[in-house]
């Protein structure tokens, strides 16, 4: 179109001058507008007529608002590029008004028209276009789903658009609803500046609130959708804003939309934190290098700062912006219009500043932000305590950021502890843990002058009551200190004495600082803790007093400092030291070294704990310490017996042990034996002392015990009387104690005789043959053996015997105790000095003697123990026997002639079942073999190696009494099959032989010891942690040849192997991650190949470990890869054997499905579109397909969840997935349903509801969902594979849930997939026939519903062969088959009506005939499916008349009764509905046909077929038969013949159906035949043989018949109506009005209802009579009918019961006195007066108010014209 000339400008403007209707303007604009508009960029010359020409049609458009404007062209002219702007500018202000004058629809229609043009137009043009869509925006509906979306929006697709529109969006998303209302309030809003508001409103002026609301909705989903292609961070800022808004259905709009986006939303975009920034700052606040992308806004409101901040706060990049990021805190705490939740959120926003901004950031901003938190707590104190709280919390977050503003802040902290005490409880959690942020930052303060008043400020809060500030306290110091510094572990013991259990938790903690913490020097800790206790002791407030003694501290604390001095004292003991007789030698060494101050400080220290007054445990600590001393430095010592004899008499019996060794130690270092003996004579005095005490007198034995060795003879002599004279009193323990020092040391025998030494030792064996308690059988065991050291006199054998005997009590310390007693015994005094020696350095330890002990104790052991029948408990006792003797008898000759048989019995002991035992042997073994020669030691390996992996042991003798198998044994697996004891130790040696260090076996059994007894003392004392340390180094060389195994084992379910490779692995692998990385492919292959062994437990830990390997590498290449064999090998073994095997291989399944869902995931691309088409395969081939229930379950799941998150990449395999899903669906629905099924079975409406419910669940399960995502994705070339699966399905498929899911699944293809489905729908609807067969109802229904959605998209020959198959179940299948075939045209008529319209022909007749079903549910299907199809009864019947009859016909001549009953209502429908349309041929015909379906038997339902003949032959209204082409005679021969059948019931309606007949046309004279037929059934017969003529007469008399049958009601009925085809009626009449009227009394009311109506027709013929021109009836006739009649009717009139008898009985009363009157019959008085008289009466009682005015109108009428004449 082209611009006009001057010329065309004129005629244009003339034409519009001229032009006077709207109708001519709009066609007018419409050809020329465009036009103008043009010609306003081509001659400047023209723009005052132009300008003159669009005023004049502006004005005329004004009030004309019908006139239509060229919208479309409009549209096109807008578009165009070369435009000027004046052009464009018009052309904008014309769409503007052409889009204003399209209706609703239309605008709606032509939003994206809109949307498509803002492209080439600026922001003001823009604006226009977009603000006077706003009122039309409200009704627009923004579709969810992404197709629906590109049909009603695609030009948003655009990103110049969608940028458009995100800009105006932002407009008036921040524009409030009052601006609307209120112009004034324009110049005070947030957010937009008044010339933005006008720029929007001012096109749109009537603009109402809740279409801006609508609008603003619109606006967030449109921009929300998923194909609008603008950047996706800002969109999200805009769903910040619209969740801003005031109106509820924006803000949650926006809210859900922002919940969808949160997780994809990038927060760190620079512009959406700008946006954001500007929305809270204002455009004028940016920097002048942001300003660019603010978008021009003003500050924001407070509701909108409110949803900016914490958004903000998701963002790193916003916490770094400087300065904006201070200036939101500030103004978030400080500004004008801010509230508590803005608050809260500005403390939260500088959290993360603190927590995720640049170092350099928060150190610009630091002195500012604490600032700005000081200020804020101080305004907030006591007003907001959750405020106050996030302050805290971000100042200690600061600290953590900027520790130079805290270090040297010592106030700062002062005035936090302070609030500790002063703020709200809620808070203390906060401030605390702010407080404890803070820790860090003031370890600057160490080395500077505020150290020192840090130090007194924590003193004075670790001394406060508070405990929280104590706590605090506590912990700065702590941290601020290492373990080494004294004054703050000084601290730590003193708050141990808080009455806080968190106190005492975090003074403990820095005691106990962490595994690297070294504790302070010895002699600085004794040095600072002594003058600290002169300190406290010289302040009586700091003292805790007992009695008049005052104690430094309080016990609890003192007992905790005497420890960490003693650990400082310890700590220079080497970690190999661990017995305690080289510990003592080590600490002499290191006290000798020692100033003699700080030694004698520390005794003073101890010293000052033993005060008597003070508590007992304090005691026990001060002495145990103090008698380590004085064992380690014994010439230090100066002791008193007075003194001692306080802690002699203590309750505690250690305190009473240690001081009877601390005055042994005295006695036997002193160099004055005139004290010695007098404290010997003193210990005999206080023995001698009957009255003393259980403890003077118990402290007093162990006194004796350690200083007879010390006195002169005689008083050795009675001081060891003595004691032995307490040796069966309940001093048992102490004695055995003294005794064993004293012989230890001595020879009894020299002292006390060797009568008195046998009769101790004969003492000794009945005591440990009498004694259960373990400790008194410890020491019973040491004093026994004690006593052969130095005396060679008594019987070895008998020792032996009941040393032997202990391990019948199963008491491992006991054991051990006798095993030291044993090694004490074979070596001799050299073996096991007393304590004494150690303590004086008497004896050397190692310097054994050789006896020939040592002999018979190893043949004794190995024998009658190790290999003899004994018990369990008796091997594990002998196993730490044969130790102890390696461990105290390393040098004996014994030892090392009998090394073979030795390591042969511990070989045997390995193979033991107890745990315990096998890690004493192994240990046994390695000492063994660590201790011998290297020749020995080859020989060693050997016998071991070949003892493991043939796994023999020497055979033992079985008689009578050997118990074969103990309880235990029975039901485990032999050690064939793995459950052998020595399993653990095989694969050490199998280990060790493929490392080629066979030698190395020893070294693996001290790496898989893990048996807790080697983690206490009794470990400690064999140290087995030293040789564990070695061994693991040892085998660093071979790491590469045994990282597969022995990672494999760490996974064996056997525990004892596993926790054995578990040592190993921990001390072999230093960084378990990096080794096993490095060795992924041989761990591996080693699984592969050992996975499937016949040892069920390494199939079950190479299960375990791959698990293990799998969840730890999901995304490792080299896992993936091997991805597929892993599932085939997993699926195998999940059916083995071995259900604990099956129980791993399901987790590891468990482990594998997420490792493949995970890498089949759409965001891995190429790489899991590989994974995806390796690992599916596998699945569905092996793992679906299982006929286990398990792998069937797994792999489901997996499939089912690659297929939801693998998107597009399952679309070449979901022809696969949809049968395997399908099939599987059986094993998804739970077994209770099928149960309860079964059980519900016997009631089928129970069963019916049951297996609905299962069907719903079905389409609930979770493939359903997969299924529809992989349907979605079927593309041409898989259709037919898939349709074809899915047919063979149809008909092989059993069970409700996989056929349900099936014809879900069908129908779903049918809806995706439509047209392209066209071809193969007929075979699909082949194998739904099939279904449709299934007996349960849910499939059925399922079924018809999928058939009705293929019958939508069926070819048309498809569609002829599904109605051909439907009609022709429906006639010839039984009841529910019709009932399934009503239901499938109901649903097909539901879902393609428009089909069925196109076969009218074949569904017309089949739905008029089933709606004349007898069942009620199949008849309302096919109601529905007759008004579906939307016709009119009679001319689509007319129409299809002939289809009808054809239907009609071949039902009518089908065996099956009810085809031919259903038949016969559809002909009987067909009549009714044509009527006198009704064609004769065709009825003709239809006769015929009824008339040949009546012969034959009678059956139930036949008079429907009389009934359709009577309509057929009376719906035309033809007055004779002829006329309908039918032949009377052989009509009413039919009916006759039916009539007189035997069958009551069906005589009767064959009455009523002759009587239709009788009454709707002519036929000829039947009187005679009606009448004889009814008297059959009216009159009983008479036995004229049996009645005489007297009984006949009195009969008649008194007695007629009874009318109460159905029969009889029709034969009645018949009666009246069969007298109207009566010819000779003036010789009948009298007959039949006697007969009705005379037997009206015995009659029931609806017979008696049906005599009446006899009698009207009677009646009527009378009148008809008169009426007509040849009077049939006499006037005496009449008189003899009325007569006759009225009594019979006078009795109906007055039953009171039924309202219908007497209105009809007075209905025919007035008729028959009205017909007198008009013929001027006169009844007799006596019968006017009766009908009087019975009619008052009546007329009085009536309630019906019209029977009653009919009966007083009577009343009347025969008074009027009856009486008075």
């Amino acid at each position: 179109m082209e611009s006009l000339d001057s010329n065309g400008v004129e005629r244009v403007f003339l034409r519009l001058l001229n032009c006077d209707t709207d109708h001519g303007l709009e066609e007018l604009l419409k050809k020329f507008l465009i036009p103008v508009l043009l010609s306003l960029q081509s001659d400047k010359a023209l723009f005052p007529k132009l300008n003159e020409l669009l005023g004049h049609v502006n004005k005329r458009l004004q009030h004309r608002t019908e006139v239509k404007l060229p919208f479309y062209a409009l549209i096109e002219l807008i578009k165009r590029t070369d435009l000027t702007p004046f052009t464009m500018n018009m052309g904008v202000l014309y769409v503007k008004k052409s889009y204003e004058r399209l209706s609703l629809e239309e605008r709606l229609a032509n939003v994206d028209l809109m949307f498509g043009c803002l492209g080439s137009l600026s922001e003001f043009q823009g604006d226009v276009i977009m603000s006077v869509m706003l009122p039309t925006l409200k009704s627009l509906r923004i579709p969810n789903y992404k197709e629906k979306q590109e049909k009603l929006v695609p030009s948003v697709q655009r990103e110049e658009i969608a940028k458009k529109i995100f800009e105006f969006s932002l407009k008036v998303l921040l524009m409030p609803y009052v601006v609307l209302t209120d112009k004034e309030s324009w110049k005070n809003q947030p957010s937009l500046s008044p010339d933005k508001i006008s720029g929007i409103l001012k096109h749109v002026p009537s603009l109402t609130p809740e279409e801006l609301e609508g609008a603003k909705e619109t606006l967030v989903n449109l921009t929300s959708c998923e194909i609008f292609n603008f950047h996706p961070p800002l969109i999200g800022g805009l769903m910040v804003v619209a969740g801003a808004d005031t109106r509820c259905s924006v803000s949650d709009a926006a809210e859900s939309r922002l919940k969808k986006l949160r997780t994809t939303v990038d927060w760190e975009d620079e512009k959406v934190v700008v946006l954001l920034y500007s929305l809270f700052l204002g455009h004028d606040k940016l920097p002048a290098g942001l300003k660019s992308r603010s978008y021009g806004v003003k500050a924001g409101s407070l509701r909108l700062r409110m949803k900016l901040l914490p958004v903000l706060t998701l963002s790193e990049y916003a916490a770094n912006l400087f300065p904006l990021n201070i200036q939101v805190v500030f103004g978030g705490l400080f500004g004008t219009d801010v509230n508590r939740q803005l608050n809260l959120s500005s403390v939260q926003f500088v959290h993360k500043i603190c927590d995720d901004a640049s170092f350099t950031v928060v150190k610009t901003i630091g002195p500012m932000l604490k600032q700005g938190l000081l200020k804020s707590v101080q305004s907030a104190a006591n007003a907001d305590l959750k405020l106050s709280g996030r302050v805290y919390l971000g100042l200690g977050k600061l600290s953590t950021r900027c520790p130079d503003l805290f270090s040297s802040d010592v106030y700062l902290l002062s005035l936090l502890l302070s609030m500790l005490e002063q703020e709200d409880r809620e808070l203390i959690a906060d401030l605390k843990e702010g407080l404890f942020l803070m820790t860090e930052a003031y370890k600057a303060v160490l080395g500077t002058e505020e150290e020192a008043m840090l130090e007194e400020l924590l003193l004075k809060y670790i001394n406060k009551s508070d405990s929280t500030a104590c706590c605090v306290a506590l912990r700065f110091s702590n941290i601020l200190h290492p373990t080494s510094h004294l004054p703050s572990r000084y601290l730590c013991l003193l708050a141990l004495g808080s009455s806080s259990q968190e106190v005492v938790d975090e003074a403990r903690a820095g005691l106990r600082g962490s595994d690297n913490d070294k504790l302070p020097e010895f002699e600085e800790t004794v040095r600072y803790i002594s003058n600290s206790t002169r300190e406290r002791l010289n302040t009586p407030s700091l003292c805790y007093t007992v009695g008049t003694h005052r104690l430094p501290y309080v016990p609890v604390v003192f007992e905790e400092v005497l420890k960490f001095v003693r650990q400082c004292l310890e700590v220079g003991v080497p970690d190999h030291v661990v017995t305690e007789s080289e510990k003592l030698r080590k600490l002499r060494e290191i006290l000798s070294s020692l100033p003699e101050e700080v030694v004698s400080q520390y005794r003073e220290l101890l010293m000052s704990a033993l005060v008597p007054a003070a508590p007992g445990n304090l005691h026990l600590h001060a002495m145990e310490h103090l008698a380590q001393l004085s064992g380690a430095l014994p010439e230090t010592l100066s002791l008193s017996l007075p003194w001692s004899e306080v802690f002699l008499t203590s309750s505690l019996p250690s305190l009473r042990y240690h001081t009877a060794t601390l005055l042994g130690i005295a006695a036997r270092s002193s160099t004055d034996i005139t004290l010695v003996d007098s404290w010997a004579e003193r210990i005999l005095s206080l023995l001698n002392d009957k009255n003393g005490t259980f403890e003077k007198h118990d402290g007093s034995i162990l006194a004796a015990g350690f200083l007879a060795p010390c006195t002169s003879q005689d008083l050795t002599s009675k001081l060891l009387s003595k004691v032995i004279s307490f040796f069966n009193s309940d001093h048992l323990s102490g004695v055995c104690t003294a005794v064993s020092q004293s012989a230890s040391s001595l020879d009894l025998g020299t002292f006390i005789g060797n009568e008195s030494l046998e009769k101790l030792h004969q003492h000794f064996i009945t005591g440990i043959s009498q004694t259960k308690e373990q400790k008194t059988l410890i020491s019973l065991t040491t004093g026994i053996g004690s006593l052969h050291v130095h005396c060679s006199t008594l019987r070895l054998d008998q020792t032996l015997n009941t040393l032997f005997n202990t391990s019948k009590h199963n008491l491992m310390e006991l054991n051990f105790s006798t095993g030291k007693t044993l090694s004490v015994m074979a070596s001799g005094a050299g073996s096991s000095p007393s304590i004494l020696d150690v303590f004086v350095n008497v004896v050397e330890p190692g310097v054994a003697r050789e006896t020939h002990i040592t002999k018979d104790i190893l043949h004794k052991i190995i024998r009658e123990y190790v290999l003899g029948d004994v018990r369990e408990i008796q091997l594990q006792a002998a196993a730490i026997w044969i130790l102890s003797l390696l461990k105290y008898c390393t040098d004996s000759i014994s030892i090392k002639s009998y090394r073979s048989d030795i390591q042969h019995a511990l070989s045997v002991l390995l193979s033991n079942k107890d745990t315990v035992t096998q890690e004493i042997a192994s240990e046994a073994l390695s000492l063994l073999y660590t201790t011998a020669d290297d020749g020995t030691k080859s020989h060693l390996i050997d016998m071991l190696k070949f003892t493991l992996l043939n796994e023999t042991v020497p055979h033992k003798h079985v008689d009578m009494d050997t118990k074969i198998f103990s309880t235990e044994d029975i039901g485990k697996l032999p050690s064939s099959l793995g459950g052998g004891n020595l399993t653990t130790y095989k694969e050490l040696c199998s280990l060790a032989s493929d490392m080629g260090q066979p030698e190395m076996i020893y070294q693996f059994m001290h790496l898989s010891n893990h048996s807790a007894i080697w983690s206490d003392r009794i470990g400690a004392a064999f140290g087995v942690g030293n040789l564990v340390k070695c061994a693991g180094e040892e085998l660093q060389p071979y790491l590469a040849s045994i990282i597969p195994r022995i990672y494999r084992y760490q996974y064996d379910p056997n525990l004892k192997v596993q926790q054995s490779m578990s040592n190993i692995w921990s001390v072999m692998v230093a960084k378990p991650k990096e080794t096993v990385d490095k060795y992924l492919k041989e761990i591996i292959a080693d699984l592969k190949s050992n996975i499937h062994s016949r040892m069920w437990r390494t199939r079950e830990s190479c299960s375990n470990a791959l698990g293990d390997l799998v969840r730890t590498r999901t995304h490792d290449d080299v896992i993936l890869a091997e991805m597929p064999e892993f599932w085939e090998l997993v699926l195998k073994i999940m059916d083995d054997i071995k259900e604990s095997v099956r129980k791993s291989a399901a987790k590891t399944s468990e482990v594998l499905s997420k490792a493949s869902i995970s890498a089949c995931n759409i965001d891995h691309g190429a790489r899991g579109a590989r994974a995806i088409s390796t690992i599916l395969p596998v699945l569905l081939d092996k793992g679906i397909t299982s006929s286990l229930v398990e792998v069937q379950t797994v792999s489901i799941v997996t499939v089912m969840k690659i297929s939801e998150n693998a998107g597009k990449l399952i679309a070449p395999h979901v022809h696969v997935i949809i049968p395997a899903f399908i099939a599987a669906s059986a094993n998804i629905e739970p077994k209770a349903f099928g149960q309860v099924t079964t059980m519900v079975s016997g009631n089928t409406e129970d069963k019916d509801k049951m297996e609905a419910a299962r069907a719903a669940l079905a389409l609930t399960s979770p493939l359903i969902s997969v299924i529809e995502k992989c349907v979605r994705c079927v593309d041409d070339t898989q259709l037919e594979t898939l349709v074809v699966k899915l047919s063979s399905l149809a008909k092989s498929s059993v069970g409700l849930t996989p056929r349900v899911t099936l014809l879900h699944t069908v129908s779903l293809l049918a809806v995706y997939q439509q047209q392209d489905l066209t071809k193969w729908v007929g075979k699909l609807m082949g194998a739904m026939f099939v279904v449709l067969s299934d007996r349960s109802p849910a499939v059925k229904d399922k079924c018809a519903a999928t058939v009705a959605v293929l019958f939508r998209y069926a070819k048309p020959s498809t569609v002829d062969n599904v109605l051909d198959k439907l009609r022709s179940w429906y006639l010839e299948k039984d009841d529910s088959i019709k009932h399934l075939v009503a239901m499938v045209m109901s649903k097909i008529t539901n879902s393609a009506p428009d089909v069925l319209r196109t076969v009218h022909g074949a569904v017309i007749p089949l739905s008029l005939f089933g709606k004349h079903s007898k069942e009620e549910k199949e008849r309302e299907l096919w109601e529905m499916v007759w008004l579906e199809l939307g016709v009119s009864d009679q001319s689509v019947v007319l129409l299809h008349l002939s289809e009808i009859s054809s239907l009609c016909a071949l039902s009518l001549s089908s065996t099956s009764w009810t085809n031919r009953i259903q038949s016969a209502d559809t002909l009987a429908t067909v009549a009714t509905v044509l009527s006198s349309s009704y064609p004769p041929p065709q009825l003709s015909a239809n006769v015929e046909l009824l008339l040949n379906a009546t012969t034959g038997r009678t059956f139930p339902g036949k008079s429907a077929i009389l009934a359709a003949l009577a309509k057929s032959l009376t719906a035309p209204k033809r007055s004779n038969l002829s006329d309908l082409g039918v032949e009377e005679e052989r009509v009413m021969s039919v009916f006759l013949r039916e009539v007189r059948k035997k069958d009551a019931d069906y005589v009767s309606h064959v009455m009523r159906s002759l009587g239709d007949v009788l009454l709707g046309v002519e036929v000829s004279d039947c009187w005679e035949d009606v009448w004889g037929i009814c008297c059959t059934h009216l009159v009983p017969p008479e036995d004229e043989e049996e009645e005489g003529e007297e009984s006949k007469e009195k009969r008649k008399k008194t007695e007629t018949f009874t009318i109460q049958t159905v029969t009889q009601e029709s034969a009645v009925l018949l009666l009246g109506v069969g007298w109207r085809v009566c010819k000779n009626k003036p010789a009948k009449i009298v007959q039949l009005s006697e007969f009705l009227a005379g037997n009206m009394r015995i009659c029931t009311w609806k017979i008696q209802l049906s005599v009446l109506c006899s009698i009207q027709h009677v009646l009527n013929s009378l009148g008809a009579s008169q009426k007509s021109s040849t009077a049939q009836f006499t006037e005496e006739l009449k008189m003899s009918v009325y007569q006759a009649v009225i009594p019979g009717v006078l009795r109906c009139v007055d039953d009171t019961k039924h309202t219908t008898v007497r209105a009809l009985a007075l209905k025919l009363i007035a008729q028959i006195f009205d017909s007198c009157l008009s013929a001027n019959i006169r009844l007799k008085t006596d019968i006017i007066k009766e009908v009087l008289l019975h009619l008052r009466d009546q007329v009085s009682v009536e309630s019906n108010q019209n029977l009653k005015s009919q009966g007083i109108e009577i009343v009347s009428n025969l008074e009027k014209n009856f009486l008075t004449s």
